[in-house]
């Protein structure tokens, strides 16, 4: 059931039915059905699902996302807030944190090229 689970979580993040996503990826809405009343999908459905959604088959297996890089305590604090937010908070916030960077990179440039236009040849001086 878990696994069902996962695929909808991962399905209504993108906007989509699961019962599509299964027909694009070519299975039988049975199998969907089967899944959701707690069957075991077969590794070929798990690893085309997980492609499909760019996660790791054990994220949709066991929501545990696998990871060689080690999070730090400043990243956990980060994740944990966020997390606390409603869905629809969270890509809110991703969204608006995105608009954030577009801007700071903006000004970035903007003060590069004013920096450009004033010349460097007395910078240190």
């Amino acid at each position: 059931m878990f696994f069902y689970s996962q695929l909808e979580n991962l399905c209504k993040i993108k906007g989509i039915k699961p019962s599509n996503l299964v027909e694009s990826l070519g299975m039988s809405k049975g199998t969907m059905s089967n899944w959701k009343k707690g069957g075991t999908p077969n590794a070929d459905a798990v690893v085309r699902i997980a492609e499909h959604f760019g996660v790791t088959t054990d994220y949709l297996l066991t929501g545990k996302e696998t990871s060689s890089i080690p999070i730090s305590q400043e990243d956990k604090e980060w994740l944990s807030l966020i997390h606390q937010l409603p869905l629809k908070a969270q890509y809110e916030f991703k969204g608006e944190l995105k608009g954030y960077l577009k801007r700071v990179d903006e000004e970035s440039v903007a003060a590069d090229s004013s920096l450009s236009r004033t010349g460097t040849d007395n910078l240190g001086k």
